[in-house]
């Protein structure tokens, strides 16, 4: 545990933020206290305003979420429309309900409740001092560098506590049937045995030689196929943290200043390595406890100090530390704030490597050091960091720059709506220009840096009054400190190809169609033979499939995975056969069913999984209930073009 503890503070930090911070994700009522409704409204909770602003605040946030979670395989397309946008009111509406419900249920939350609740995240339970007393400074730094203060964080714990008690009324449905569990997962762990024979397309082209005449009243039946979207050639600029950088100058002389004054920050402090042989203690020991396991201590330490040689062999067969036992007692290097004060004390007094203490007590137990390594604090001389120190004053000068360069570059491109030269000349900026532009954002871009894979500003650039008047559009914040306009030179609507230009196409995709067509008529017929015992195809080796296998395993398409899980297995073998649009058809043969056998642990799982869709369930008839007790009136509507 002391060695885990130790080896383990990085992840004790996030732990920390997931911890102390489940509000902001789930919640962050205060967080949009800020917004006005001046821009519209959304929606309305028992008369409580949901503005359009705090809707697509809402909507960026949760497309940044997106994007940093699946990074570039991330659809920007369908993460920002519409219909998302319609499930992000959904979710505010529910917080919004959940307000009102602590409000009109006369809730509170005393200051105790939230100081014990604060007290119980063990990062912070950990800074209470040797004497008892709590650091309060290290408690604001604590906060702090998750950027907020003390008032506000503790805030949100009350909101929390506030909203955890207007949940606790629906209670936590459990499901404990080993039997139900058991059925489930041999269900979705089932695996199938089938074989296939697949009649494709492309082996079928070759049969099919359309006229022209039928190539151009393909043409003409599927014009949307030959639709090209809307372009733009574009002239835009971009306001980000690396243009403000550009336009800071960090001196030699204000370096060192830097350097000189903060001389901590580029010092490495003292390591020493240590090896401990660790006799374990309960927290509330009792005086015999501790007691004997002094004394089992001392009998270690004078038995080593007979042979250090051993001590390895004997932190392997005594130390009661699962982590460093193993390793004959090795701690690795550390700093002294990287161990318990105690155990940190009597390494960093010791003189010499090979020396040997004990028994120190720390809130572990009784432990027996050897220290086995010494590295010297060091200083990085200027030389060194001086590129470090500039890159990072001119990062401080840029955020503090920032908020008012936004505000200028905002202000110049609609004062100045014909040209970017102005706003370029002024904050250093360079005029960008891209041709052929779509609505579409482009998924090969960055989308935290790019406009053009920035579904709000190609919204905006594509609007009517942007296409009608050729001015900028309105600054866009595309991502945290990343302003974007644009202005179009040259627009072409949308339109479609003549045929002189979409015959190739046509003619392909029409050949695609009437190929498959003739697959799937070989397939069909292929199906009835060996349904009547005529015929049997030429089926492929038999492969296992399983509903949580990915698409395309084992050969074995989606569609046909999902069609060999409908099929009743009553009757072995069972036949059937599946059209694979514009690819042609599979026969299949399902032969065999072999369910899947949870082990205990797996089975534990799977009642957690059903627990927490019940739970989930219960959820969501609460927050219905609150609708329907309240009131929800929803005034944002799906643009209609946005359905077609």
């Amino acid at each position: 545990m002391f060695d885990f503890v130790r080896k383990h503070t990085k992840l004790l930090q996030v732990l920390l933020f997931l911890l102390i911070f489940p509000s902001f994700v789930l919640f962050g009522i205060q967080g949009y206290d800020r917004f006005s409704g001046n821009g519209g409204l959304a929606a309305k909770v028992d008369g409580v305003p949901i503005s359009m602003q705090q809707l697509d605040e809402a909507q960026r946030n949760e497309v940044a979420r997106m994007q940093q979670i699946l990074g570039p395989a991330a659809d920007i397309k369908s993460l920002d429309t519409p219909q998302a946008k319609l499930r992000t009111l959904d979710g505010l509406i529910r917080q919004t309900l959940l307000q009102v419900a602590v409000r009109k249920q006369h809730l509170m939350v005393s200051d105790s409740q939230v100081q014990q609740a604060i007290l119980q995240i063990p990062q912070i339970a950990a800074l209470r001092k040797p004497d008892g007393s709590f650091d309060v400074e290290a408690y604001r730094q604590l906060i702090a560098a998750q950027g907020m203060t003390t008032a506000q964080f503790e805030a949100q714990v009350r909101e929390q506590l506030l909203l955890q008690q207007a949940m606790s009324g629906i209670g936590e449905p459990v499901i404990e049937s080993k039997a139900i569990a058991g059925q489930l997962y041999a269900w979705q762990n089932q695996k199938r045995r089938v074989r296939v024979v697949l009649y494709q397309a492309k082996d079928f082209a070759s049969q099919v030689q359309p006229t022209p005449a039928q190539v151009e009243a393909f043409y003409k039946d599927n014009a949307k196929l030959f639709q090209v979207p809307p372009q733009a050639d574009i002239q835009y600029v971009v306001l980000d943290m690396n243009a403000v950088r550009k336009g800071i100058t960090v001196t030699p002389a204000q370096a060192k200043a830097y350097y000189t004054q903060h001389i901590a920050q580029f010092s490495t402090p003292e390591e020493r390595k240590a090896s401990h042989i660790l006799i374990a203690l309960p927290p509330q020991a009792t005086p015999a406890q501790e007691q004997a396991a002094k004394a089992k201590a001392e009998a270690i330490l004078a038995e080593v100090r007979k042979d250090p040689a051993q001590f390895a062999a004997i932190a392997r067969r005594e130390s009661q530390d699962p982590g460093s036992a193993p390793q004959g007692g090795d701690l690795g290097y550390f700093t002294r704030s990287g161990m318990v004060k105690p155990f940190a004390d009597a390494v960093f007094a010791m003189k010499k490597v090979g020396e040997i203490v004990g028994p120190v007590r720390s809130q572990y137990g009784f432990h027996i050091i050897e220290l086995t390594g010494i590295k010297p604090a060091e200083q990085k001389p200027f030389a060194q960091v001086e590129g470090e120190i500039q890159a990072q004053l001119q990062n401080q000068e840029a955020q503090k720059r920032f908020p008012e360069l936004s505000d200028k570059f905002s202000s110049m491109v609609y004062e100045d709506s014909r040209s970017f030269d102005q706003v370029a000349a002024k904050l250093h900026l360079k005029v960008e220009t891209a041709q052929n532009v779509t609505p579409t954002p482009d998924a090969s871009r960055n989308p935290k840096l790019d406009p053009l894979a920035s579904a709000r500003f190609l919204q905006a650039l594509f609007s009517n009054n942007s296409i009608r008047d050729k001015r900028n559009i309105a600054a866009v914040e595309i991502a945290p400190n990343v302003m974007a306009s644009g202005r179009i030179v040259s627009y072409r609507a949308a339109r479609t190809l003549p045929f002189a230009q979409a015959q190739d196409k046509a003619r392909e995709l029409l050949v695609q169609q009437q190929a498959a067509a003739l697959a799937a008529k070989a397939g069909e017929d292929a199906l009835q033979a060996a349904r009547q015992g005529k015929a049997q195809p030429a089926w492929g080796a038999p492969v296992e499939v399983s509903q949580t296998q990915a698409a395309q395993a084992n050969g074995v398409p989606a569609a046909v995975v999902n069609a060999v899980f409908h099929l009743s297995t009553d009757k072995l073998p069972a036949l059937t056969g599946v059209v694979l649009p514009d690819q042609g058809y599979a026969v299949v043969s399902l032969d065999g069913v072999t369910n899947g056998q949870p082990d205990p642990e797996q089975l534990r799982a799977q009642q957690g999984t059903m627990n927490q869709l019940l739970s989930q369930a219960v959820t969501d008839a609460y927050i219905d209930s609150l609708k329907k007790r309240y009131g929800v009136e929803v005034l944002y509507k799906i643009p209609a073009q946005a359905n077609s």
